[in-house]
């Protein structure tokens, strides 16, 4: 069997990905956006990541460019306002008013002048439309474009032009009269006025300001907002690229089933998915180790001899970089933890944790690897004393309350698991969309 090309694992995790976003069905984003993002920032905020892609994408780029000569040609109103003072003059003075108000209500004073002033306005729906974008944008390119320190931001926006447009947007004498920002509510009648625009400085305010509200509101079926989407998930590794394929699997084959379906995932939580039936609650997680921990430290006295000769490395570690190291004989995390919880006992322990391994391989020896790490797993599964609940004075393997088993995905491996007296099976990628949840817990 011949191993799934990183090109078809692309298109199917994107392809999901999109899909998930557009129909609105939970699921943890901010999981899915730390293993997609390229921008260094480790951002778990979808939205986040699309203002900034939003304001690198060529559109935005293409009108900033043109922005310097286009703000010469502001629309604006004038209006002329008559003042009647006494004793100065504020204006050009209105001569036949100036006399019709003397002989009329003051006669032969002649300290009173009528002027006319002509006055700007700048504060038309159109120009509130155009500051507000500019305003988000130059937000964006302060707080977040000159944090990333990254050859490809450069390619696209380099600091140069960044700090160009940022002197601009503040000195502009134009947009200084103008009173919006990124907050200021923008009206239908200012997108109206703004696409009926001759002037592009205005209809591609319009365009690009609705594309901005089509991205926040996950409307990835228009065209341009798609690929804005997509040029703001990189392609990770092949091998983070083939979890990310099979837990869309999993996921799409549970929720198949009439009787699962996707729950809400409260804020804060660490869990990619959250799915229940009638009688259950499974929480899904992703490069997490969800309610577990899996790290064993080096006993302070122990006469084993691998164990002091690891204490004094750790020791002699300390020393040469002058900072306390966390002694551990293991420290690891699972590709995918599943706990399942009776319905009536979400806020309590699970009943059974199901550990898995994913290898995008069709070698055995992979697979062997990917076992072996499952095993450490097994010993050292413990639960977390920072989530209450549930008892964490010991390891979950042997005990009575909670069922332990685990499961490795390859891409076509050969192979079937001996009898042990751990619970494991071994799934093939290819065969996942025919998997119901209960076949996963088919070890009780």
């Amino acid at each position: 069997m011949t191993k799934t090309t990183r090109e078809t694992l692309t298109e199917r995790v994107q392809t999901e990905l999109i899909a998930y976003l557009k129909s609105g069905r939970p699921i943890g984003q901010e999981q899915l956006v730390h293993a997609l993002d390229k921008t260094g920032l480790q951002i778990q905020d979808l939205d986040r990541l699309l203002r900034i892609r939003f304001a690198l994408s060529e559109p935005v780029q293409d009108y900033l460019s043109e922005l310097h000569d286009r703000l010469r040609r502001v629309k604006t109103d004038s209006t002329v306002e008559s003042e009647e003072t006494r004793g100065e003059i504020r204006g050009a003075i209105d001569w036949g008013q100036t006399i019709r108000q003397r002989y009329s209500e003051h006669p032969g004073d002649t300290s009173r002048f009528v002027t006319r002033s002509a006055t700007t306005e700048y504060q038309l729906p159109q120009n509130v439309l155009m500051k507000a974008l500019l305003s988000i944008i130059a937000e964006t390119a302060r707080s977040e474009l000159l944090e990333i320190d990254y050859q490809w931001r450069r390619d696209r926006w380099d600091d140069g032009n960044i700090q160009s447009f940022l002197r601009h947007y503040n000195r502009n004498v134009h947009l200084n009269r103008i009173n919006a920002d990124s907050d200021t509510r923008v009206t239908p009648k200012a997108l109206d006025q703004a696409r009926q625009s001759r002037q592009p400085l205005y209809y591609e305010a319009y365009d690009l300001y609705r594309l901005y509200e089509r991205l926040l509101a996950r409307d990835f079926d228009d065209d341009d907002a798609g690929r804005v989407l997509l040029e703001s998930l990189s392609v990770p590794e092949t091998a983070t690229l083939f979890e990310l394929a099979v837990i869309f699997e999993l996921l799409n084959a549970f929720s198949e089933q009439a009787e699962v379906t996707l729950r809400s995932i409260e804020r804060g939580s660490d869990a990619i998915a959250v799915m229940a039936d009638s009688n259950w609650e499974y929480r899904i997680y992703h490069d997490n180790t969800g309610r577990l921990r899996f790290h064993e430290p080096v006993p302070e006295n122990n006469s084993v001899q691998y164990i002091r000769q690891s204490r004094r490395a750790l020791d002699r570690h300390r020393d040469i970089m002058d900072h306390d190291t966390r002694r551990s004989l293991y420290s690891g995390r699972p590709d995918i933890v599943i706990e399942r919880y009776p319905m009536d006992q979400a806020d309590g322990q699970p009943n059974h944790v199901i550990l898995g391994e994913i290898k995008h391989t069709e070698s055995r020896s992979t697979l062997s690897d990917g076992i072996y790490e499952l095993m450490r797993y097994f010993e050292f599964a413990k639960p977390d004393p920072g989530h209450g609940g549930w008892d964490s004075s010991s390891y979950l393997l042997g005990r009575d309350d909670i069922s332990l088993s685990g499961f490795i995905v390859s891409d076509g491996v050969a192979f079937e698991p001996e009898v042990s007296e751990v619970a494991l099976q071994h799934l093939v990628y290819s065969w996942l969309g025919e998997l119901s949840i209960d076949d996963l817990f088919v070890f009780n």
